[in-house]
């Protein structure tokens, strides 16, 4: 599904389809990290810069995926600094000290390829066709304004961004699934 103009029939798909591919993820993500993760149905936004309320999180990191096949559209999983940092020692099983930015990367891209996997599953189970993720891209900091650059690069800077919030049961922001339908 390739979208040139954006009905609000197609608006209504595309968040069914981020909806069904969010919830699905975040099942996988409270199996990573051992504890419920509540996901919020998705928000439209419209263009690039409209990262959460709020403003904008310097530290924040990302992992982003360009989807191809039945849905053209990039992924970006995007995670507090201290959600992300959280995360990496669950994975990795390393509760206190330095982690050393290699081991970092790699299960933040790992948990970003699980997760992004997920998302496609669930689209491509909906649409009865195939969806695969592309390798991922990692920002380290900074991450919603390269996002923002991604974004605009792949779909361009006023494409829809359908947004799902993954929080903990204190509903405390753990990271944030963000669907980009392509044109």
């Amino acid at each position: 599904m390739i979208v040139d103009e954006f009905s609000k029939s197609d608006q209504d798909r595309l968040v069914e389809l981020a909806c069904a591919g969010a919830r699905q993820a975040g099942e996988a993500f409270a199996q990573l990290v051992g504890r419920p993760v509540r996901v919020a149905d998705p928000t439209v936004l419209s263009g690039v810069g409209n990262g959460p309320s709020g403003g904008r999180d310097l530290q924040a990191t990302g992992v982003f995926f360009e989807f191809e096949g039945c849905l053209d559209a990039i992924i970006g999983v995007l995670f507090s600094r201290e959600a992300s940092d959280l995360l990496v020692r669950r994975v990795v099983g390393i509760e206190t000290g330095g982690l050393e930015p290699p081991i970092v990367e790699s299960a933040l891209m790992e948990v970003g390829n699980i997760l992004a996997s997920h998302v496609a599953s669930a689209i491509a189970d909906r649409l009865e066709a195939r969806l695969l993720p592309s390798i991922p891209s990692l920002a380290m900091a900074h991450a919603e304004d390269e996002f923002d650059t991604f974004i605009d690069r792949a779909a361009g800077r006023e494409a829809p961004r359908i947004e799902s919030r993954l929080s903990h049961e204190d509903d405390r922001l753990i990271g944030r699934l963000v669907l980009v339908p392509m044109r």
